[in-house]
């Protein structure tokens, strides 16, 4: 074993750090770091919000988006008051809209019960709606330089290689944390927790840079030749392949959109009515049962929402007065939850804010597809 770690009680996690591992570490993420928008603020709101971001989006998309999103609501009490459709249209792009809807739940919490001001103690910022153990311990270091060293999927790779710890997974993580309290830099925890997931974001990939690492003389799976097997990886679940059928319902009010927490996908946003078509794994919705007869608009696009390999169709029909009433009807008697609204066909990626929109867009300009009473 190295001589930059010291292993206290045998099939234990827990671990002494040589101190200089935690300089080195230092003096690279000083020197080496990113200069990113999110790092220039380091308030406890421009945290979260950013760690939120971040969360299943790579840096490069997610920063354009994050300092339009700081600049429309700039302090916790201005996204406090905003509307949810609103904060959903500056969420456009990042997707998984439960974490924009978890963040305006969590802010107004923030400004109505702690006076706009973060927490100080991890128990309290659990507290918060959609601040879960990463996110509380990110905030508390980074911004307050509070002792508490955070574990997400860059750190649990570095911190698994630096002790040769193999397991992974969820059951994994109590042990995993137990290793990054034990290393985390006491004097600088919040540059210390950066400078791990940078490490683990540029240098510690899935397929390690070693001679790029500053760690490399105090990594175990480095010297016994195993960093590329360690962390142990996951079985990826398998990809579910869905044809999708959207609807363009025209209405003397506009383009109709729908939104209810029951369906499978766009829980949160308002979108187009859809279907599922031909073999999958889910019930077809009964919201979309009908009597009515759409035109196939005869596009198709790709689309992919986690595991789910989407080819998309579009049809569209027209309503009149009666038809719409009658859907309506249908709509709310097997749907009590759902919601209903309408747009015209300009604003389409606005109201419903997914690249889903986008795409059928621009998929019917290329195909010279012509709507009547859309162009507006």
């Amino acid at each position: 074993m190295p001589a930059g770690l010291k292993q206290k009680e045998v099939n234990l996690p827990t671990y002494e750090f040589d101190p200089k591992t935690n300089l080195k570490l230092r003096n690279w993420f000083v020197q080496e770091k990113r200069d990113l928008a999110f790092r220039k603020n380091r308030t406890p709101y421009s945290t979260w919000v950013s760690e939120i971001m971040l969360q299943q989006t790579r840096v490069a998309a997610m920063l354009p988006l994050y300092e339009k999103f700081i600049h429309r609501f700039p302090k916790p009490e201005d996204l406090a008051i905003a509307e949810e459709e609103e904060v959903f249209r500056y969420w456009q792009g990042l997707g998984y809209y439960s974490r924009a809807k978890n963040l305006l739940a969590g802010v107004q919490k923030l400004v109505n019960e702690f006076g706009g001001k973060f927490p100080k103690t991890l128990e309290e910022a659990l507290s918060l709606p959609g601040v879960g153990p990463y996110t509380a311990r990110a905030i508390l270091s980074i911004s307050y330089n509070l002792p508490f060293a955070v574990l997400d999927g860059n750190a649990k790779r570095v911190l698994s290689r630096l002790v040769l710890f193999k397991e992974s997974g969820p059951k994994a993580d109590p042990a995993l944390q137990k290793i990054a309290d034990s290393f985390l830099n006491l004097d600088f925890p919040g540059d210390h927790n950066e400078a791990v997931m940078e490490l683990g974001a540029r240098v510690c990939i899935p397929k390690p840079l070693c001679n790029e690492c500053p760690l490399q003389n105090d990594c175990l799976a480095y010297q016994n030749g195993v960093q590329e097997s360690i962390p142990e990886m996951e079985k990826k679940k398998k990809e579910i392949l869905l044809n999708i059928r959207f609807y363009i319902l025209k209405t003397k009010h506009g383009i109709l959109l729908i939104r209810y927490p029951e369906r499978r996908f766009f829980k949160t946003i308002y979108s187009l009515p859809f279907s599922f078509e031909g073999k999958n794994p889910y019930d077809s919705d009964p919201v979309l049962d009908w009597d009515l007869k759409p035109s196939d608009l005869g596009i198709k696009f790709k689309h992919t929402i986690t595991h789910h390999k989407i080819q998309g169709f579009v049809s569209e029909t027209e309503l009149d007065t009666k038809s719409e009433k009658k859907l309506l009807e249908n709509f709310y008697k097997i749907r009590p939850s759902i919601e209903i609204k309408y747009c015209n066909w300009k604003n389409l990626e606005t109201e419903f804010p997914s690249s889903i929109s986008k795409k059928i867009k621009q998929t019917l300009a290329k195909d010279g597809a012509v709507l009547p009473g859309l162009e507006n």
